[in-house]
């Protein structure tokens, strides 16, 4: 792979470079989720945000890129299981992003609103395929 397509971007013959990024905003789930022991069993929400930089495709159909219905399966999969911190949901939905080959480089940020009155609780995750070698 070059080193433009690692970034996510392609040259093509007339010398345009190009990049893709496939988007889905405001997810929302109900997850088991959080350190406290009052939030252990309570499904609260979290609002997921997921950004992957994709091989821009080359012909006109699905398997050129990331199919957005398999990110929200993804994220409602998680949302099933206990997981204590956000930074961790992150990464679980960064990685299963990843798993698609086409994808390089998955950018998840997750919103915990209840988790601090008066304000939003955030974590962000960045994984590219270098950082899982």
């Amino acid at each position: 792979m070059t080193e433009l397509q690692m970034l996510g971007a392609t040259a093509s013959a007339n010398g345009i470079v190009g990049q893709c990024s496939v988007m889905l905003d405001n997810i929302e789930v109900m997850a088991d989720i959080g350190i406290l022991a009052v939030e252990t069993g309570v499904r609260q929400p979290l609002l997921l945000h997921v950004r992957l930089d994709v091989v821009p495709p080359t012909d006109d159909h699905i398997d050129q890129t990331c199919d957005y219905r398999e990110i929200h399966c993804a994220a409602h999969d998680l949302a099933e299981q206990r997981i204590a911190l956000i930074e961790t949901f992150a990464r679980r939905l960064a990685e299963r992003c990843l798993a698609n080959e086409r994808v390089l480089v998955a950018d998840v940020r997750a919103d915990k609103p209840l988790a601090v009155p008066g304000c939003l609780a955030a974590a962000h995750v960045r994984l590219s395929r270098a950082d899982l070698g």
